[in-house]
């Protein structure tokens, strides 16, 4: 709380200075210490909220391209998944990213308790069951996507990924589109031995 003060009186004290001097073709105060830009710029909120939530501050734990792996103040601070900004999420943060995945793993977790539910009534609702079952796999694959990149994720996809992808959109079409439990049931089936 303390640090929060001395942040809101050094902000004061700028800005009156600013004002002092022209205001107009001063430069922009920089941000306080453990907020990004975009962060600062927003004015509070969630983003203000997460920014301090943040274990990547800007600047910290970034490999240089001359520093070799495991040397520096800072080699413990690295994040082995993506050292480099992938192609299909440019946009996105580290920190971004990893709390992206945070949330789909939960709603993974989410969708897979849910059909444990479901698994005694397997014969009476086997459709709300693989649609549980193939939502909480569509969770864990973009969890999966959002920490490695999607670009890496699918540069190399073995049969058996693309089959488990068939089988996943199959399902899915089968119960949301078909309404058929017979083919939605399939496509469980064949999710498993994927």
């Amino acid at each position: 709380m303390a640090d929060l003060g001395r942040q809101l009186q050094e902000y004061l004290a700028q800005s009156k200075a600013a004002a002092a001097g022209g205001g107009s073709s001063a430069a922009p105060a920089p941000p306080p210490a453990g907020c990004s830009q975009e962060e600062a710029g927003s004015g509070g909120g969630l983003g203000a909220w997460l920014g301090q939530l943040n274990p990547f501050p800007p600047g910290r734990g970034v490999p240089s391209a001359a520093a070799a792996p495991g040397s520096g103040p800072s080699s413990g601070a690295i994040w082995p998944w993506a050292a480099e900004a992938d192609p299909c999420l440019p946009g996105l943060s580290r920190w971004q990213r990893l709390a992206g995945s945070g949330l789909c793993l939960l709603l993974a977790a989410l969708c897979f308790g849910l059909a444990a539910l479901y698994a005694p009534l397997l014969l009476l609702r086997a459709r709300k069951f693989a649609l549980l079952w193939s939502l909480g796999s569509l969770c864990a694959l973009g969890a999966a996507a959002l920490l490695r990149g999607p670009a890496r994720l699918l540069r190399e996809p073995g049969r058996g990924f693309l089959l488990y992808l068939g089988a996943l959109g199959g399902t899915l079409y089968a119960a949301l589109g078909l309404r058929s439990t017979l083919l939605t049931a399939l496509g469980a089936a064949v999710q498993l031995g994927a």
